[in-house]
């Protein structure tokens, strides 16, 4: 499977709340890094992540950008009810995704649109 097919289907598997996919589309030395986790393991991801959703509406990909054995995408979306902007970075190893990083980012609205000026 293509890295770019792998990933929206792994998106699509948390909106349609699909463990098995996720189970079976990452390698057994998994792990999962944000701001708040370190290298999570999929039974911690799992736990943390995958048990605190309830809800995922369709994702907007806005950005996907491919490296050969890393991915950037860049999406909007609502997850339990919130607005989200995020960036997560794939790693892949042998056909299946080995990490995640996510850099989590500011919803879209009308604060995000604003710029600072840097010369005040």
């Amino acid at each position: 499977m293509e890295i770019e097919t792998l990933v929206k289907k792994m998106f699509l598997a948390w909106q349609e709340r699909d463990w098995d996919f996720v189970e079976n589309a990452t390698t057994d030395g998994f792990t999962f890094t944000s701001m708040y986790d370190d290298h999570l393991d999929k039974r911690e991801y799992k736990q943390k992540c995958w048990d605190s959703v309830k809800e995922i509406e369709a994702f907007d990909f806005v950005t996907f950008m491919e490296n050969g054995k890393e991915a950037f995408v860049r999406y909007k979306g609502r997850i339990n009810g919130m607005s989200v902007q995020n960036t997560e970075h794939f790693v892949f190893e042998d056909g299946k995704i080995k990490e995640i990083t996510v850099f989590f980012g500011r919803p879209d609205d009308a604060k995000s649109n604003e710029r600072i000026d840097s010369s005040t």
